[in-house]
């Protein structure tokens, strides 16, 4: 994932009982090596931050009880892979905001915040399907990450067919760009 003009963030999926400990840089450089298919171009650039990250998802359902609402983190992890944490918990936040503002402005309309959890967990479930999808995207095919030559080759070539559909279908590329970005690509 590209941060920036001189630096990218790799993710690299690795079994969750290890440790940082278990993968020095040397044994970084050379995965990313062969999962980029660089060769040894990598090893001369440095790795920077190195550390473990729980890429599971967690969701809180509901997301209120009584008075007490969950919003963001609090309620729901994502992958950094679909890139929804902040965009979400925004979203949390104002949809609390307008239900504080109806509940207790001069229509003392509480239905809004009653139904906060329903309504933000619809949003919440099609943020982690994109999510986990855009992360199947990414891992697709790659050694390691399947149970036999065959199931990688086969995830392989789902992952080109996904991408062909993104470069040559208006409609779904369409779709992507505002499950990811949330925005029209025209």
């Amino acid at each position: 994932m590209r941060r920036g003009p001189a630096l990218t963030r790799y993710f690299l999926e690795v079994d969750a009982a290890d440790a940082l400990e278990d993968w020095p840089e040397s044994s970084m450089h050379d995965e990313l090596s062969e999962r980029l298919g660089v060769g040894d171009r990598i090893y001369p650039v440095p790795l920077g931050e190195a550390t473990l990250v729980d890429l599971r998802v967690k969701l809180r359902e509901p997301m209120q009880q009584g008075r007490i609402f969950l919003t963001g983190d609090a309620a729901h992890l994502f992958t950094p892979a679909g890139g929804k944490g902040m965009n979400l918990a925004i979203q949390d936040a104002v949809e609390v905001g307008h239900g504080l503002v109806e509940r207790f402005g001069p229509a003392r309309d509480g239905d809004r915040l009653d139904h906060y959890s329903d309504t933000r967990l619809r949003a919440v479930w099609r943020a982690q399907a994109f999510s986990n999808w855009m992360l199947r995207l990414i891992l697709a095919g790659f050694h390691g990450l399947s149970r036999s030559a065959d199931d990688g080759a086969f995830s392989g070539r789902i992952r080109e067919g996904w991408i062909t559909s993104l470069q040559q279908d208006p409609a779904f590329a369409r779709w992507f760009a505002h499950a990811y970005a949330g925005v029209d690509p025209d």
